[in-house]
C-alpha cells in the first residue's frame, strides 16, 4: 500500500485575491460559492506544484445554494415557465469539481460526494484508497458549501443551528503517493460512522517532518 500525504492546503480564498487565480469575464457569471471555490482550488494547485492531478473530488453538504435559492424564487413568482439556464447549470451538486475540471482543462477521475456532515471526509476516503492501491498518483480534494442568509433564516426558524448543517466555507487540499519536500502530513487512517443519531467522522494524520 502507498503512503498518502497532503503536500497543500489551502482554504476561502478571499474575494480580494480572486484576480490572481481566475478570471473575470470567464467568471462573471459564476455564483460566490463557485467563485471561491475555483480561486480556492486554483490557489491549492499552483501552491502544490501539480498543475493536472489525477483526479478531482469535491465534498458539499447542499451544493450551489445561491443559485438553488435563484430558480426556487423564480419559479415562485413567474410559474414553472421561468427561463433561468445559468442559475440551473450551476446549482448541481457536482458543478464545482466539474468547473474545476474545466477550468483547468483536466481530464482526469471527476466525481462529488453529498453526504452532508461527511462529505469532505467522504471525498477524501475516496481519494486515500484510489491512492493507496495505487490508481492514481494525485488527487484535488476540496469542501464546498455556503450559509446565504435566507437559509440561514430558515434553519433558525426551523428551531435549528445552522452551524451543524452546513459550513460557509471553501477548503483544498492536494493529496500525492510522493512526500516531496514541503509535505504537511501523513493522512494514517479516515473513519466514517453513519448512526442513527447522525454521522461522524475523523481524518487521522501524522505531520511530517520533511527530513
Amino acid at each position: 500500500m502507498n503512503k498518502v500525504y497532503i503536500i497543500a492546503k489551502t482554504q476561502a480564498v478571499t474575494p480580494e485575491e480572486y484576480r490572481q487565480y481566475i478570471h473575470p469575464i470567464k467568471t462573471r457569471r459564476y455564483g460566490r460559492l463557485v467563485k471561491r471555490a475555483l480561486a480556492t482550488a486554483l490557489k491549492c494547485i499552483q501552491e502544490s506544484g501539480i498543475d493536472q492531478p489525477d483526479a478531482i473530488i469535491n465534498g458539499t453538504a447542499l451544493g450551489s445554494w445561491e443559485d438553488s435559492e435563484k430558480i426556487l424564487d423564480g419559479m415562485t413568482t413567474e410559474g414553472e415557465d421561468v427561463s433561468m439556464p445559468t442559475h440551473f447549470m450551476l446549482c448541481t451538486h457536482n458543478t464545482v469539481a466539474s468547473i474545476i475540471g474545466i477550468y483547468t482543462h483536466n481530464h482526469g477521475y471527476n466525481n462529488t460526494y453529498s453526504q452532508g456532515k461527511v462529505s469532505l471526509e467522504s471525498a477524501m476516503l475516496d481519494a486515500f484508497l484510489q491512492l493507496q492501491m495505487g490508481k492514481i498518483k494525485t488527487a484535488l480534494v476540496c469542501q464546498n458549501d455556503e450559509l446565504t442568509p435566507g437559509l440561514k433564516d430558515k434553519i433558525e426558524k426551523a428551531g435549528l443551528n445552522p452551524a451543524n448543517l452546513v459550513n460557509d466555507d471553501a477548503i483544498a487540499y492536494m493529496l500525492s503517493t510522493e512526500k516531496g519536500e514541503h509535505a504537511i502530513a501523513e493522512i494514517s487512517d479516515i473513519i466514517i460512522h453513519h448512526t442513527p443519531h447522525g454521522d461522524e467522522a475523523k481524518i487521522i494524520t501524522i505531520p511530517c517532518t520533511n527530513q
